[in-house]
């Protein structure tokens, strides 16, 4: 596995300051836990397996996607840029002859347009701040949820324990379930089985229960209130 050059001298950084003060450690804090975690030794922040081999990177819709190592999307990352990882979804994306200079361009099969702004709108009014505030100051404390980690595991179990709890006292007839992923982290799944003329069709909404510390992701400290703890 690669890294860059300033991720390596950070962890050098880190190292050399542990070797000169051993009797230093540094703790997180996780929700339920008995004793805090040394994020020095803990398996918790340790870098997970997906990246092991390249990924296929799109930037644009205009843009060919490329094969780039984990070392090239941390550059992307820390430089703001905007990409998707279509390496587990390239059937989404279609290549299309290009009409000027023989490149291949890529365009999305993905939806152009919302068409239930009604009923979403309808959903939103019944909102709360209080929910908010009571599941984000345990989901906030997770030291972070980067999806290839422990803590991305640990976090996603966390927050499907929650969901079930509000289907169970609500009696609604809801699903909730985990969608393994190659990571570690699972996706949550709650769905909500329809009626009448419509039952067959498909309406999802999502959000994204990861959070990134975009320097070192397995192990910085990204507690993602808004990036997207309120979201989910």
């Amino acid at each position: 596995m690669k890294f860059s050059l300033l991720a390596l001298a950070a962890l050098g950084l880190a190292m050399g300051q542990a070797a000169a003060s051993p009797a230093q450690h540094s703790f997180v804090h996780r929700p339920n836990a008995i004793a805090p975690v040394d994020i020095k030794t803990s398996s918790e922040f340790k870098p997970g397996s997906l990246y092991n081999s390249q990924r296929l990177i799109k930037v644009s819709e205009a843009a060919k996607p490329r094969w780039m190592e984990l070392e090239d999307i941390l550059v992307l990352r820390r430089a703001g840029v905007k990409f998707m990882d279509i390496t587990d979804a390239q059937a989404l994306h279609k290549p299309a002859p290009s009409s000027f200079d023989g490149e291949t361009q890529y365009s999305s099969r993905l939806p152009t347009k919302l068409v239930h702004g009604k009923e979403v709108a309808k959903a939103i009014e019944g909102l709360t701040t209080q929910l908010y505030g009571d599941v984000l100051r345990p989901f906030t404390a997770f030291h972070n949820r980067y999806y290839d980690s422990e803590n991305g595991r640990k976090s996603s179990q966390w927050l499907q324990g929650q969901i079930q709890g509000l289907v169970t006292a609500s009696g609604a007839n809801v699903s909730v379930a985990a969608f393994p992923h190659r990571f570690p982290q699972s996706s949550v799944i709650a769905r909500f089985e329809g009626k009448g003329a419509g039952a067959e069709e498909t309406v999802v909404v999502s959000a994204h229960q990861d959070s990134v510390n975009q320097w070192l992701p397995w192990f910085g400290r990204a507690n993602g209130a808004d990036d997207d703890g309120s979201g989910t």
